[in-house]
Parts: structure tokens; C-alpha cells; sequence
């Protein structure tokens, strides 16, 4: 049956995608809020990362929506394969130090004012971000290291003296 050209199966399967999409997004952010009570990332990690896997669950959905309406799906899924495979060797040092920052952060081998030693890099740390670690030299010059650095070389964080410890 049609109503004003429009077929209304289609719209009953389109708002039943859309609901199913909203539940399935909402069910997963749960999930990955409920995990990460238990893990020692970051707030803003966790965050980041349960935007990205609802966000995904829309564009999953958004592609059944399209195949409900008989478009050919496969040769926009392999476009887009194509285009993330380009993407992901475009953007690997950044994919590495994000993911080195993942790690780094989890490890918690070294926090905000410790001070650390990694390759010819001395200093206090100022910031840990996901793709950067910031640290102060004795000089006064500002470092932004890769987290990739920590990853692929040793990290020496340095005693507090009595010094330090009584002015902190």
C-alpha cells in the first residue's frame, strides 16, 4: 500500500530501524560505561571512546536505512573500506601515539610533577595527554614528547630527594 507515492512498509521498517539503532546505541554506552567503572582510564578516554562506538552504531544503522530504501550498499562499503585503509596509513604516527598515550596513561608509570628521564629528554612532567607528554627542562624549555617514545624506549622517573618531598 502507498500513501503519497511512498510505500508504508517502508516507513514502518525505517522508524523501526531508528528505534532499533537509538536502543542498541544506548545498550552499548551502558555496557562500555559499566566497564569502564573497572579500568584506570582516563574520564575523558572513556568518554571519547564511548562517543565513537555510539556514533558507530548510527552509521550502522544509517546503512540499514539506506538498504531499506534498495540502494546497493556494497559499493559504498568498499569505497569506505578502501578510504579507511588510506586513511589509517595517512594518519599511523598519530593512530600510534594515541594508542601509546592509551597505554602510557593505563600504566601509570609516571604522573603530573614526577621527574623523568626518556632518550636525551630530561625534565618535570607538565602533561599527560593522549597523543603528547609535556615536560619542563631545568632550563625552562617546554617538551612535547610522543607517547610513542615511552612505548619503544625506557623511562627513568627520577627519586624524589628529602628536599622535594618536604616542598610538595
Amino acid at each position: 500500500m502507498q500513501i503519497a507515492g511512498i510505500e508504508v512498509i517502508q516507513v514502518v521498517q525505517v522508524i523501526i530501524a531508528l528505534v532499533a539503532t537509538y536502543v542498541i546505541a544506548k545498550i552499548a554506552s551502558r555496557t562500555l560505561a559499566k566497564i569502564f567503572e573497572k579500568t584506570p582510564f582516563p574520564e575523558t578516554i572513556e568518554k571519547w571512546i564511548t562517543r565513537i562506538s555510539k556514533y558507530t552504531v548510527y552509521v550502522i544503522g544509517l546503512f540499514a536505512i539506506i538498504g531499506i530504501f534498495g540502494f546497493d550498499l556494497t559499493s559504498i562499503i568498499v569505497g569506505l573500506g578502501a578510504f579507511s585503509i588510506a586513511i589509517s596509513f595517512a594518519m599511523s604516527t598519530v593512530i600510534q601515539n594515541f594508542v601509546s598515550g592509551l597505554l602510557v596513561q593505563a600504566d601509570k608509570a609516571f604522573s603530573i610533577g614526577d621527574d623523568i628521564k626518556v632518550q636525551n629528554f630530561e625534565g618535570k612532567v607538565q602533561k599527560i595527554s593522549v597523543r603528547t607528554t609535556v615536560i619542563e627542562t631545568k632550563e625552562g624549555d617546554v617538551v612535547f614528547i610522543p607517547n610513542s617514545v615511552f612505548i619503544s624506549n625506557p623511562v627513568v622517573r627520577k627519586k624524589k630527594t628529602d628536599d622535594q618531598s618536604v616542598l610538595q
